[in-house]
């Protein structure tokens, strides 16, 4: 999986959320901000913004989807 320095070219990335909460790199509030995020998001209610000082590590996790074919 290749890393990612920022957000700036994916509108919404797709985060590996167990690899960012067993990255021991990774501060534990980074881990609860995103599952607070999945939670909003499963609730069908809009997600908190995602603060700027989480998405480097967030990045660390950004999953590389195959590109969609017509």
């Amino acid at each position: 999986m290749s890393e990612r320095s920022d957000f700036a070219d994916i509108e919404y990335p797709v985060i590996d959320v167990w690899a960012v909460l067993a990255d021991p790199d990774i501060p534990c509030d980074v881990g609860q901000r995103l599952l607070s995020r999945q939670r909003a998001r499963a609730m069908g209610l809009p997600p908190d913004v995602v603060p700027e000082a989480d998405k480097p590590f967030l990045a660390r996790h950004i999953v590389n989807l195959p590109e969609e074919t017509p």
